[in-house]
């Protein structure tokens, strides 16, 4: 029996979704702002079906809040958070780098330096500094050679996205996390692991207490 192509296209609640998300991560829709699904329905120029859809989908995901006659709220970030993923995302990076020093190529190092040249070009633009840096890691993971390892750290990337956008906004961060990068790089090149290790729990301390220092404890 022979079979058609699927043409496969995003659904107008995909869209939604990945464009309120997106804007969510970047901050451009600020933690504890409400959604209202008419102006989200005239700035996306979307009916408001699918908006309402995505809303569920996002609130499925922890992105939003929705308050019983109050209306929907993106979602704040919490303490309990940032601690969370930074002790996932700690234990994630160390185990890949583990994996990734007895067999880094020289075309994988090539690579990671192409990664740190092009963030360094983007410090004035923090939404792309901070895209850069997800690249950064997710390049670490997958060439740790599992899979599993580089999906974890893909499915937490944009958590850490929201969460790193306040910690580039301390004064300096931007400037610091650059070198830590750095640092990481150096480590993997000299086939150090104690000194790549070193780095990554380095880099990953500062960034929880950046992102520590812009939130409030409940």
């Amino acid at each position: 029996m022979p079979f058609s192509k699927i043409k496969q296209t995003k659904s107008l609640k995909q869209i939604a979704f990945e464009m309120i998300k997106d804007a969510i991560i970047n901050h451009e829709i600020l933690p504890g702002e409400p959604l209202y699904e008419r102006y989200l329905s005239e700035k996306l120029e979307i009916s408001r079906t699918p908006i309402r859809e995505a809303l569920q989908l996002l609130e499925q995901e922890g992105w939003v809040t929705s308050v019983p006659r109050k209306g929907t709220f993106v979602s704040n970030i919490s303490v309990e958070d940032v601690e969370e993923i930074i002790q996932l995302r700690r234990a994630l990076e160390i185990l890949a780098i583990e994996l990734l020093i007895p067999k880094i190529t020289e075309e994988q190092l090539a690579t990671l330096a192409r990664i740190l040249e092009m963030q360094a070009k983007t410090q004035d633009d923090k939404k792309m500094f901070i895209a850069i840096d997800k690249d950064f890691h997710f390049h670490l993971a997958t060439f740790s050679g599992n899979r599993r390892i580089a999906q974890l750290i893909e499915t937490y990337g944009d958590q850490m996205r929201w969460f790193g956008y306040r910690a580039v906004t301390q004064s300096g961060r931007v400037e610091e996390t650059l070198k830590e990068h750095e640092a990481i790089y150096e480590g993997l090149k000299a086939r150090d692991l104690e000194r790549a290790k070193q780095a990554v729990l380095d880099h990953m301390e500062k960034t929880r207490l950046a992102i520590l220092s812009n939130i409030q404890p409940k």
